[in-house]
């Protein structure tokens, strides 16, 4: 059974946290209009066009917490309105805690000390009302991204094993969709690393990309479950077995992506995270004997939280100031330097201690491999062949 889009528990603590960090930060308000914050409050896609989570839709709420209630001001483009009072009629608006009015977008007015897209510091209070899992490890945001990431994984290699050699970029597009598509899972990025390509940081596919024998091929996705998203990678081998050297690098990868993930904590400034990951990338470097390893560290980007805005609310750079909220996500996608393999892990950040690594593998009996993480054995991708087919 898929969860619910979005419960009238999960709501009511959404709200609650809404209230919570608008008084502390001591605004009366705030506008929410993009794609992926209006999806957070109503558990209902918005936009009618291919998604961007950051970019307005066509229903917007002003948000006004006072004394007892929290007034939810919906705004719509005029030929909106028939679904905007349609929804508005959702049982999950049917409380004495929240008061609901609408009007169309013409009419909206702009208020003292309420917090619009484009004032200084909108981004960083929107991402702290809409990063956070509300429930923490519990509740319907986490059945959600559970159910999520166990079907876009399950999703990833049911496309692995389809893979064949001569098959188009637009080939296998199709086919992630239909894949991705059939588990109730919306696609926001899709990134296909093809033969040729192995050393392309972030390829573009057309007609004429191919698949070939020999091949480490990347299949990248930004997945959606309503609120929830998965980035997620996936390398194939195409037609052969996997190498014992592909196969070292990747285990190398895999051992800088855990310790690296282990560096999102709670409250930690990007600056810091980012000065730590070389350190981090000679380690390994020296233990896997592999010369040259270590310019993994920046040779990627370094990954960053990720929520409902977007794969990315903002990468981790040198001097960065933003800090990383307790119990957001967060994910990391670092490339090695020597084969060009990618190791894509997702996390969530806690109080205390190291993050919470996602384990995606519910649904699947094979096709991944363990390593050790915080005291405990940790199932991530691995590389899977086509040869056997």
């Amino acid at each position: 059974m898929r969860p619910q889009p979005i419960t009238k528990q999960e709501f009511q603590a959404k709200i609650l946290h809404l209230r919570g960090v608008l008084n502390n930060r001591g605004y009366r308000g705030i506008y929410l209009s993009s794609e992926g914050a209006m999806r957070w409050l109503t558990g209902m896609r918005h936009q009618v066009t291919d998604i961007a989570p950051l970019d307005s839709t066509t229903i917007h709420c002003l948000i006004k917490p006072d004394k007892e209630s929290t007034i939810l001001h919906f705004y719509c483009e005029r030929w909106e309105q028939n679904r905007l009072q349609s929804f508005l009629h959702d049982p999950l608006f049917s409380s004495e805690a929240v008061k609901v009015r609408y009007s169309l977008i013409e009419e909206l007015y702009h208020d003292d000390n309420v917090l619009f897209p484009g004032d200084t510091g909108y981004r960083e209070l929107e991402r702290e009302i809409v990063s956070v899992l509300i429930e923490h490890l519990q509740g319907n945001q986490m059945d959600k991204l559970n159910y999520l990431v166990s079907n876009s994984r399950k999703a990833l290699i049911e496309i692995s094993r389809l893979v064949e050699e001569g098959m188009t970029g637009w080939d296998l597009r199709s086919l992630v969709y239909e894949k991705f598509h059939q588990k109730h899972l919306e696609l926001n990025q899709v990134v296909l690393g093809l033969s040729g390509m192995e050393s392309f940081q972030h390829p573009v596919t057309d007609d004429d990309s191919t698949v070939q024998k020999g091949s480490v091929i990347k299949i990248v996705v930004g997945a959606r479950y309503f609120d929830m998203l998965h980035s997620a990678s996936q390398l194939v081998k195409i037609g052969q077995d996997v190498t014992p050297f592909e196969m070292k690098v990747y285990k190398a990868l895999a051992a800088f992506s855990l310790s690296y993930a282990a560096t999102f904590t709670s409250e930690a400034a990007e600056k810091d995270i980012y000065e730590r990951a070389y350190p981090i990338a000679v380690k390994v470097e020296e233990e896997y004997q592999l010369e040259g390893f270590s310019q993994c560290a920046y040779l990627h980007h370094l990954g960053g939280p990720l929520s409902p805005l977007g794969n990315r609310e903002f990468l981790i750079k040198k001097g960065g100031n933003r800090r990383i909220l307790p119990y957001s996500q967060f994910a990391v996608n670092p490339v090695d330097p020597i084969l060009f393999h990618k190791c894509e892990l997702q996390g969530i950040v806690i109080p205390d201690g190291p993050p919470v690594i996602l384990d995606e593998f519910a649904l699947v009996e094979h096709e991944f491999m363990t390593m050790p993480y915080n005291g405990r054995k940790v199932r991530i991708p691995t590389i899977i062949s086509t040869k056997e087919k």
